[in-house]
């Protein structure tokens, strides 16, 4: 045999042994599993962002939040441990149905219609584990030994944005595990919320996988997010300050536009609007056209 045949036979087995070993991986861990499927699935997706060029008004920024059209919330916050929640941020929050969970108004309702398509699909309620907490209820996460938790200021829990779900048996890195489970990693986009830490996004959240824990940033941002398979990190950042980007789906259109505090540039006609701070000094505007 020749030394030619020889070392391309030994690379045919080292293949082999790779692909094996790569297949017994996959078939061990059912969330790695589930996430590269997920994200080969979302490949024909379309979610296309389109700069426009928009004939517009100048308006102050609290002019703009004073229009019956206009409703200002939270949902954009860009929360990490490069962008602390400011020094007496205070949440917007509300009680979820009588149940003694709180979280950000904005996404209340989003996750009632999230919650009753679990139950309608799987027959089984979307538990909440953890929602809002307070700064010193974060301080108490960390002291418990929570290796998972932000640091205080770090964390999206103190906007009441993030809420941990779990299904009946099925919680933490388990939640995956579950038909429900994978859904909600699946589908939540439709819903306004997205998986904030996904599988292939540590180099931008600084954080490994967590399937289990949803964020609000509403619609059409948590679609475009999740149908490309973006981190909120990596979807802001290409939104450049003081352009329009138009978006469709649904029969709805919508102009996005990431703008600087005081003076606003604002569309001369628009349905409604919704304008978040994004905690990096500037706005995230979603105009309903």
């Amino acid at each position: 045999m020749t030394s030619k045949k020889k070392a391309a036979i030994i690379t045919a087995i080292i293949l082999a042994a790779v692909i094996i070993a790569a297949a017994a991986v996959l078939y061990i861990n059912d969330p790695l599993r589930f996430a590269l499927f997920d994200r080969i699935s979302h490949i024909g997706d379309s979610a296309e962002l389109k700069e426009r060029s928009v004939e517009t008004l100048e308006i102050s920024d609290e002019d703009f939040k004073a229009d019956p059209r206009v409703t200002f919330d939270q949902s954009m916050m860009l929360i990490n441990t490069d962008f602390l929640l400011p020094e007496g941020f205070s949440a917007d929050i509300a009680e979820y149905k009588d149940t003694g969970v709180y979280l950000n108004s904005c996404a209340n309702s989003a996750f009632a219609e999230l919650s009753a398509e679990v139950i309608s699909r799987f027959d089984q309620i979307l538990y909440v584990s953890s929602s809002y907490r307070t700064a010193e209820e974060q301080a108490e996460e960390i002291a418990e030994g929570g290796d998972l938790a932000q640091k205080v200021g770090a964390s999206e829990h103190q906007a009441g944005l993030a809420l941990d779900v779990y299904v009946r048996y099925f919680a933490g890195e388990g939640f995956i595990k579950s038909e429900a489970g994978k859904w909600v990693n699946r589908s939540c986009g439709d819903y306004g919320f997205i998986i904030r830490y996904p599988l292939f996004g540590k180099n931008e959240t600084g954080i490994d996988y967590e399937p289990w824990h949803i964020r609000y940033v509403g619609l059409p941002h948590s679609e475009i997010i999740m149908k490309n398979s973006m981190t909120l990190e990596g979807y802001l950042s290409s939104l450049e300050n003081g352009k329009f980007y138009s978006y469709r789906s649904g029969g709805k259109k919508w102009l996005i536009s990431r703008q600087s505090k005081g003076v606003l540039n604002v569309p001369e006609k628009f349905e409604s609007a919704v304008i978040s701070e994004d905690n990096t000094g500037g706005y995230v505007i979603t105009f309903e056209v």
